[in-house]
């Protein structure tokens, strides 16, 4: 397996727990929801898999399939593959990417980018750090930006 194919699995795991907690805990479900993401991932994705857009997009559609209407959260992007992660920059940039999802009471936050730009290749104390310093400061500004709505921050 790839570096790249590893990160993809890494992400289809994550992004299918999270689905899996939002729908429910039927066992049919999850695998239903498993064998969707595992085809979409393997034979629909290209190579180098789905930008942070794209990935919204995808789990749109999955969540309007498997959620009633009403459970059903908004999806915003943070995405940090094209630019450094800055503590002093973060609140502006999350109430920029919520903006769009102003009006929702649920929301996801996906935050692309950031294991990539702060673990890197290499896994050390100090990266890890860094990178547990940069998601507490990411949820710590989702909770004092969502007031009355509920806003889960999934890094991805």
């Amino acid at each position: 397996m790839t570096a790249a194919a590893a990160v993809r699995a890494a992400r289809l795991r994550t992004f299918h727990a999270l689905v899996a907690t939002l729908a429910g805990s039927t066992p049919e479900l999850r695998r239903d929801i498993d064998a969707v993401l595992r085809v979409v991932e393997s034979e629909i994705l290209p190579a180098e898999g789905l930008d942070a857009h794209g990935l919204a997009r995808a789990a749109r559609q999955i969540l309007g399939l498997i959620l009633p209407a009403d459970r059903t959260p908004d999806i915003a992007v943070l995405d940090y593959r094209d630019r450094p992660f800055d503590p002093l920059w973060a609140s502006a940039e999350m109430a920029h990417a919520l903006a769009p999802v102003d009006g929702s009471d649920d929301v996801l936050l996906w935050v692309a980018g950031l294991q990539d730009q702060l673990l890197g290749r290499g896994r050390g104390a100090r990266r890890e750090a860094a990178y547990a310093a940069a998601v507490e400061t990411l949820g710590g500004i989702a909770a004092r930006l969502a007031g009355r709505r509920r806003v889960t921050v999934v890094v991805l």
